[in-house]
């Protein structure tokens, strides 16, 4: 197994032992979560800092704020790694309001998180991301939620007008129908990851289909899920299908050897294999030469990788919640 990757994947062990320890009651896939941002930021998690944050998250937001939801350690751990936590949770706050209705929720703490990060280059994203989470709801009605509001904000922050990006979205979610094995709900969600990837639609869409039909034939199938959305954000590398599968392989097995992902507690395989995807990723950014680009490449990966872990997360509390009923 390549150095790099062995490394990657240690180093995401580790941060979510610490995590854990510190953070016994939160959900299993968010800890995943936040290890993957320590790990993307270079650093191993600070767990007095990270309770410093929860003090002042506290004073900042009452407890049935939807900061202090699902995605409360997600909002802790982005400020303790900021150099100023009380003012990253200002500019959280300011974007959120701007994207504020009367349905929000943690997805749209997502959103604002996307945007907040922009820095000064924020100014106007928030119209921007209702712009097109309104072209995204007139096309697909039944399909689009609150979910897609972060793919929104990506979109928003990529740079691109709103009426190209969306465009090349719906131009993808069409390629996608009739060649791919998913949920009509993860062909949106794919078809907006591929939208903010480089290339020709119809390139990204064929890799795309050629990546996850080979890891299914490999027998390390990501499902038909959202979590099979994870593999957009491999479908403009410039590596042979082959060589990704090949890797994907190995880093899930690799990863099969550390806590959660095996035994009767862990995650299942589908959410491993989103992991193994992430550390193949992140390896091959840090070999991108444009430290700018191997930033953005990690920022738009955790933030998909979260966003579909915040889906199971809500989606699981909502059914554990209407059975005990």
């Amino acid at each position: 197994m390549d150095q790099q990757l062995e490394r990657k994947c240690l180093n995401l062990a580790e941060n979510y032992r610490i995590l854990s320890a510190g953070n016994k009651l939160e959900f299993t896939e968010m800890i995943l979560a936040c290890a993957g941002i320590y790990l993307a930021a270079g650093r191993e998690p600070d767990m007095d800092r990270i309770q410093e944050c929860k003090k002042l998250l506290k004073s900042k937001a009452g407890i049935f704020s939807n900061f202090r939801g699902s995605d409360e350690l997600l909002v802790r751990c982005k400020m303790a790694l900021s150099a100023d936590p009380e003012l990253y949770f200002e500019n959280l706050e300011r974007e959120y309001k701007r994207l504020k209705t009367f349905f929000s929720g943690e997805q749209t703490v997502l959103a604002a998180m996307i945007l907040a990060e922009q820095g000064a280059a924020a100014e106007g994203l928030a119209e921007k991301t209702k712009q097109i989470y309104k072209e995204m709801k007139e096309a697909h009605p039944w399909l689009t939620s609150e979910n897609d509001l972060p793919f929104a904000a990506l979109m928003a922050a990529s740079g691109r007008d709103a009426v190209s990006v969306y465009g090349e979205a719906e131009e993808i979610y069409t390629l996608l129908k009739g060649n791919l094995k998913a949920e009509r709900d993860t062909l949106q969600m794919l078809s907006h990851i591929l939208a903010i990837r480089g290339g020709r639609a119809d390139a990204k869409s064929e890799k795309l289909c050629a990546l996850a039909d080979g890891l299914r034939e490999a027998g390390h199938s990501l499902g038909r899920g959202s979590r099979l959305a994870i593999l957009g954000i491999l479908a403009d590398s410039g590596l042979p299908t082959d060589t990704l599968v090949e890797r994907i392989c190995e880093t899930d097995d690799f990863l099969k050897q550390y806590k959660p992902f095996h035994g009767l507690f862990g995650v299942g395989k589908e959410c491993r294999r989103m992991f193994a995807v992430q550390m193949l990723h992140s390896a091959l950014s840090e070999e991108d030469s444009l430290g700018a680009s191997a930033l953005m490449a990690a920022s738009v990966e955790l933030a998909i990788i979260t966003m579909i872990l915040m889906m199971i997360i809500v989606s699981s509390t909502a059914a554990s919640s209407s059975s005990s009923h």
